[in-house]
C-alpha cells in the first residue's frame, strides 16, 4: 500500500513539474513606452541619438529576425540585418549591434579573440615608435663634466684641474638619528635611492 502511495506521489510530481523554457527567449518587443528599452538605448547609443529611430529598427529586427527564428539567431544574421535596408534609419551601426547583442539572445559563431580583433581600430606600427627612446634601466651614464671647466690662474685665484669622481661623494641616504617615525622622516629619501653627483 505504501508503495502505491509513493508511486502516486512520484507520478503527480512528474506531471506537475515545470517544463524548461529558455529564459533568454523571453524578450519583449521593443517599445518606446518601455523604460528598459530606452535605458538600453541610452547606455549604448551616442548622446543625442534619436530613441524613436532605434526603437523602430529594433522592432524590425524583432519582427523579421528574432521571432521567426526557432532557435537563437546567429551573429551572422545580426550582421546581415545591420547591412540590410531595414537598419538604414540608424547611422551608428556599432551602437545598434551592441544593443541587439546585449538585449536579444544571440548565438556567437566567432571566437572571442576574433571579435576582439574586429573591434581594434588602431594598430601601432614601428613608424610611430620613438627612434631615440632610451631604456631607463640600461642607459649609459654621461661622464661628469664640471660647469666651469677652466683651471689654472684665474682672476679669483689659482684653480687645480677638476677630476670627475668615480663614485658619488654623498650616497643620499637619510639618517635623522631616530628609530621611530618623525615628521621629517616622512619626506626623507629611502636608503635604496642613490644620489649621483
Amino acid at each position: 500500500m505504501w508503495i502505491l502511495i509513493a508511486i502516486a506521489i512520484i507520478l503527480l510530481l512528474w506531471t506537475i513539474r515545470e517544463g524548461y523554457v529558455d529564459p533568454e527567449r523571453r524578450v519583449t518587443r521593443p517599445s518606446l513606452d518601455d523604460a528598459t528599452w530606452r535605458s538600453k538605448i541610452d547606455a549604448a547609443a551616442p548622446i543625442g541619438g534619436n530613441d524613436a529611430k532605434y526603437i523602430e529598427v529594433l522592432q524590425k529586427f524583432y519582427d523579421t529576425v528574432y521571432v521567426p527564428s526557432e532557435t537563437k539567431p546567429k551573429d551572422t544574421e545580426v550582421e546581415a540585418f545591420l547591412n540590410s535596408p531595414d537598419s538604414a534609419a540608424v547611422s551608428d551601426k556599432d551602437a545598434l549591434r551592441s544593443i541587439i547583442v546585449s538585449s536579444f539572445s544571440i548565438e556567437r559563431t566567432t571566437t572571442a579573440a576574433a571579435r576582439e580583433q574586429k573591434q581594434v581600430r588602431f594598430q601601432p606600427t614601428a613608424a610611430i615608435n620613438p627612434k631615440l627612446a632610451v631604456d631607463p634601466l640600461d642607459r649609459p651614464e654621461k661622464p661628469y663634466t664640471p660647469e666651469d671647466p677652466r683651471f689654472g690662474e684665474l682672476p679669483e685665484g689659482i684653480y687645480a684641474p677638476v677630476t670627475p669622481p668615480d663614485e658619488p661623494r654623498n650616497a643620499g641616504e637619510w639618517d635623522d638619528k631616530s628609530t621611530s617615525w618623525t615628521d621629517a622622516q616622512f619626506a626623507s629619501v629611502c636608503p635604496c635611492a642613490k644620489n649621483v653627483t
